[in-house]
């Protein structure tokens, strides 16, 4: 009776194992880990290891490598002077890992392919540099 009770105690470690085992993951430099669901705030893991709680946490991914963003307007921008101009740009952006930056950038890029985020980005960075354009050749020329 005894050595039923020691294999189904080893049957139980072994299972116990491999299920903490299955919650080891590893963070790539470039890549941020986000762990979460079992306590308040993410655990955010960046080029180092961590185990998540199998079935209690879920883990995400937020890319942190340095996206080119093309920014060209589709047609001609007119000045407040109206002068028709059209404007081509390129701006290189990386998430932060600074706290308050990570927070933000993970409700809006979390789980997205870098392709993902460049077209986001592209939109919005089209709509300020119009507007710095209109402000800047009126403030130039007043």
């Amino acid at each position: 009776m005894s050595i039923v009770y020691i294999v189904l105690g080893i049957i139980a470690a072994v299972v116990i194992l491999g299920i903490l085992a299955s919650g080891y993951v590893k963070a790539p430099p470039d890549v941020a880990y986000i762990i979460s669901g079992f306590k308040k705030n993410p655990r955010i893991l960046i080029g180092r290891a961590g185990i998540k709680i199998p079935f209690l946490e879920r883990l995400d991914r937020l890319t942190l490598k340095q996206v080119t963003v093309d920014i060209k307007t589709d047609g001609y921008i007119p000045t407040l002077d109206f002068i028709n101009i059209q404007v081509d740009a390129v701006a290189k952006v990386r998430v932060s890992t600074e706290p308050e930056l990570m927070e933000k950038a993970m409700k809006n890029f979390l789980n997205k392919e870098p392709q993902e985020i460049i077209s986001d980005l592209q939109d919005s960075l089209q709509g300020n540099m119009r507007e710095i354009v209109r402000n800047y050749f009126f403030k130039r020329y007043m």
